[in-house]
């Protein structure tokens, strides 16, 4: 097995080492405590650490770590990706709150930056990871270590049972309908369209995250609406039902068709079909830099701002 650059001094009867796929419940475990703690509800799923584990330039035997606790528990997780060739590194590092305060946090974020260091071969790049506004104590450890918050991501909730979703009503022309396999094209550039200029999106990168969005373990085509003029695919969003809650991963629209409409009705016909399903908690995440006008789409649809992630991130 490849060995870590780093291995930190643990507290007697800690262990660390490398995941396996067999650790997927139990980490998940951890990230989850996380967010109950926080929030009071979970918003991290099996499947969304599954399809973490597939992305291009992560290994798991180099790229992740799980960190045991005296009676063989899974106590800690921690990764890094390259997410951004040449440029910069995603992680994160999770430890169960009932073991806060121990320095077990410091030692995972240790084994991030070595890795980064290693990987980088030199290269300027930055590290980062997100910490939640309710999060005092990850905050805390992430400044001490020369962090500091540069944006900001907005994670937005409906209960659709108690807010059923509006009509859906296209604009004249436009129809609505379920995703199919020749749409990909199509849905590649209306995501272009909305993410263009974007400071965490190239091209290259927005078909690498659409390839794995199509690979996710809840891929749905049913789930995944579009918006369609003469053949032509001229929105879309993207859809999953996980567990206990509906992601809207994302809406994109193309530039000429904005302004009328054609995003409401995906939004509302999205909605509709989760709650069909019967899934009525349905969550979206934005970046709060320049999304008035998404904030306001998904409030104008019922939904309201749950949660508030900053990024923390420093150079190499």
């Amino acid at each position: 097995m490849p060995q870590h650059s780093e291995t930190p001094e643990l507290p007697t009867g800690y262990l660390l080492r490398a995941p396996g796929t067999h650790d997927s419940s139990a980490v998940t475990d951890v990230v989850v405590a996380g967010d109950v703690a926080d929030y009071g509800e979970p918003n991290f799923t099996e499947d969304d650490l599954l399809d973490d584990w597939k992305r291009p330039r992560f290994d798991l035997e180099s790229d992740a770590w799980v960190l045991t606790g005296p009676t063989g528990r899974v106590v800690g997780y921690a990764y890094i990706w390259e997410a951004d060739v040449d440029r910069g590194f995603e992680a994160d590092a999770f430890v169960v709150p009932e073991y806060h305060d121990r320095g077990l946090g410091n030692t995972l974020l240790a084994l991030i930056e070595a890795r980064a260091y290693a990987v980088a071969r030199g290269r300027p790049m930055t590290i980062g990871m997100y910490a939640s506004t309710k999060n005092a104590d990850k905050r805390a450890v992430l400044e001490r270590r020369g962090y500091a918050p540069t944006y900001s991501v907005l994670r937005l909730k409906i209960d659709l049972e108690r807010r059923p979703p509006d009509e859906a009503r296209p604009p004249e022309g436009v129809e609505l309908r379920a995703y199919r396999d020749g749409d990909i094209e199509g849905v590649r550039r209306a995501m272009l369209d909305a993410f263009r200029g974007h400071h965490r999106y190239t091209p290259r990168r927005l078909d690498e995250w659409l390839e794995l969005r199509l690979r996710h373990p809840a891929f749905d085509p049913a789930l995944w609406r579009v918006a369609v003029s003469d053949d032509e695919v001229v929105a879309a969003v993207l859809v999953y039902d996980v567990g206990g809650t509906g992601y809207m991963s994302s809406v994109g629209v193309r530039e000429e068709w904005r302004g009328i409409g054609v995003a409401q009705a995906l939004v509302a016909d999205a909605f509709a079909a989760l709650r069909e399903r019967g899934q009525m908690r349905v969550l979206v995440t934005l970046d709060a830099e320049g999304a008035d006008s998404a904030t306001r789409l998904f409030e104008e649809s019922g939904m309201h701002v749950h949660e508030q992630h900053d990024w923390f991130s420093r150079a190499l």
